[in-house]
């Protein structure tokens, strides 16, 4: 990602609630990356075992 969210201290947090969402969804979508790569190379591993999540 190219965007560079500049954070302020931790109280401008809740005047600004749009930048919180921007967090979030940011931070959902690279816990979803590192989920997917994670996921890809558990396949790999287990690819001769059931997987039981």
């Amino acid at each position: 990602g190219g965007a560079a969210l500049a954070v302020g201290p931790a109280g401008t947090g809740s005047s600004n609630p749009r930048k919180f969402s921007e967090k979030i969804a940011l931070q959902k979508q690279r816990q979803a990356e590192e989920t997917a790569a994670f996921e890809e190379v558990m396949m790999e591993i287990c690819s001769t075992r059931v997987s039981e999540a």
